[in-house]
């Protein structure tokens, strides 16, 4: 990454200021706003569109707008409130567009009724797992990803792995160990209530 300005680098993305730099053409600023919410916006729009990869197209689409759009922005809102509503409203926008020839799928009807707070939370959470995870040694990371993304129990996992149950329950104890230190009490906690169910 290159090197950016003091200025720069004590930018909250809480101040809606970011989008006048944008607006004059600051790249820096639109990268760093990009690289701070992407992953998470794009954890999000999966609650709605359920498929990842075009959960990635519509976050995409949205920063570019915002790009090419940026000499017009008239914005009065935090960042983080108009990235998350944009990506929302291009969420729904597809679905109403394509739900003639696609299957609507449960995880979509479900998110429409949690609330708008509690989507961005777990969208936020995600990300955080999501760069938690990254730092984790290659095994450890491996059963990990198997337990949360692949929803198989520590029996699969043994067996997939030709190694013991005992095994994953250590390397998932060290993961969940190391991931306390990225994440709050209460966020921890809804981490390892997820995982109780896979245990058998």
């Amino acid at each position: 990454m290159c090197l950016i300005q003091q200025e720069q680098l004590t930018m909250t993305f809480s101040d809606s200021h970011i989008f006048e730099k944008i607006n004059k053409g600051d790249d820096t600023a639109f990268s760093r706003l990009f690289d701070e919410f992407y992953t998470p916006l794009c954890f999000f729009a999966n609650r709605y569109v359920a498929d990842l990869d075009l959960s990635r197209s519509l976050v995409q689409q949205v920063f570019v707008d915002l790009w090419v759009k940026r000499e017009k922005l008239n914005i009065h809102f935090s960042p983080k409130s108009y990235l998350y509503h944009s990506v929302r409203n291009r969420s729904i926008d597809y679905l109403r567009t394509e739900k003639k020839s696609i299957p609507i799928s449960g995880t979509i009807e479900d998110s429409g009724s949690i609330p708008f707070h509690d989507l961005v939370e777990e969208a936020e959470l995600n990300d955080k797992i999501n760069k938690a995870i990254n730092q984790l040694p290659e095994k450890c990371r491996e059963i990990f990803v198997l337990c949360r993304f692949e929803n198989m129990k520590y029996s699969e996992i043994a067996k997939k792995l030709n190694i013991s149950v005992k095994t994953v329950e250590m390397q998932m104890g060290i993961a969940l160990k190391k991931l306390r230190q990225s994440l709050s009490d209460y966020q921890i906690i809804n981490l390892l209530i997820s995982f109780q169910s896979k245990k058998k």
